[in-house]
């Protein structure tokens, strides 16, 4: 019987991503996985990949670790992001320093994010989704980017781009063109039709 609501298994520690999920009524396991990101997009870039394809590739990743020993029914919900900077990939800062230095190299201009999103049931892939919101930072001054910074502290670490686009990390944006929830790295309404179409959530 199909229900309003259904459980997933969540491959990956974001609060971001698990909040979409529980706001929108889905009971969600956590349940984070030791991949090495790194080594898969270097592997990524060497066969000729795109960064859409990384970006798949590296949810597909997320995914397969975490389904081991998932039972055949059981549904794992696994996304990536990459910032997309005309063909330049940024990965989430590795320090303040960096973080002031992907700001700058980003202000003035339009970056594309790449989110992407597979689903598995059991231990196999039933679908994926790639969203590509565009976002144009304004060209904000130096002394707006050290009050920011001191306003949002080390938090901005885990986030590509060095913002959070739901907390004062909008201020550093003059348009935004695409779904909030891709942004904040979840393409959620796809996901929720998917989930209809399997029959495991009511049409």
């Amino acid at each position: 019987m199909m229900s309003f609501s259904t459980s997933l298994i969540l491959a990956s520690g974001s609060s971001a991503r698990r909040m979409l999920l529980e706001n929108a009524g889905l009971a969600v396991q956590a349940r984070p996985v030791d991949l090495d990101e790194e080594a898969l997009r270097r592997s990524c870039e060497e066969q000729g990949h795109t960064l859409s394809q990384t970006a798949i590739a590296l949810a597909d990743a997320k995914a397969n670790l975490a389904t081991r020993d998932v039972g055949f029914d059981e549904l794992t919900v696994a996304a990536d992001q990459i910032l997309d900077l005309d063909g330049v990939a940024f990965a989430k800062p590795g320090s303040v320093v960096e973080a002031v230095e992907h700001l700058r190299r980003l202000r003035g201009r339009t970056h594309v994010l790449r989110t992407a999103v597979v689903l598995y049931k059991g231990g196999e892939k039933v679908w994926e989704h790639l969203a590509s919101p565009r976002l144009t930072m304004r060209d904000f001054s130096d002394d707006f980017l050290k009050a920011y910074l001191e306003r949002e502290g080390p938090a901005i670490l885990s986030c590509v781009g060095a913002y959070r686009l739901e907390g004062p990390g909008i201020q550093l944006f003059s348009a935004v063109e695409g779904a909030q929830d891709a942004v904040m790295g979840l393409p959620l309404l796809p996901l929720l039709e998917e989930l209809r179409e399997l029959k495991v959530l009511a049409a």
